[in-house]
């Protein structure tokens, strides 16, 4: 017998329930609260991320009369990808925030 749409309506809604409740679970056993404080040295390391990159860009860019090594790209590369990926994990804090998988204490 086949579903109708409430059905799977239905079933979906229990699915994210328990998605819902097992992030809440896992994660707030593993990162049970946060304050602003808490993540103040987060955003001073997204900070310094951004700087070295922006940094080494204009260095690249004063001290060169050509275009950049290989070597140089591969550095300004990886730090690209540092602060990408710091960056990203703020979305993922975010994320969990904004979905009640770790609660953020007032201060």
């Amino acid at each position: 017998m086949p579903s109708d749409d409430r059905d799977i309506g239905r079933a979906r809604m229990e699915m994210m329930a328990q998605l819902r409740e097992i992030n809440r679970d896992v994660i707030h056993g593993l990162v049970p609260n946060l304050s602003t404080e808490d993540l103040t040295p987060y955003f001073k390391l997204v900070a310094k991320a951004r700087g070295l990159y922006i940094k080494r860009l204009i260095d690249l860019a004063a001290n060169e009369a050509d275009l950049p090594s290989d070597e140089q790209v591969r550095e300004l590369s990886l730090l690209r990808r540092s602060y990408d990926e710091l960056i990203h994990g703020g979305q993922m804090i975010e994320t969990a925030i904004e979905r009640g998988y770790i609660d953020v204490d007032k201060v």
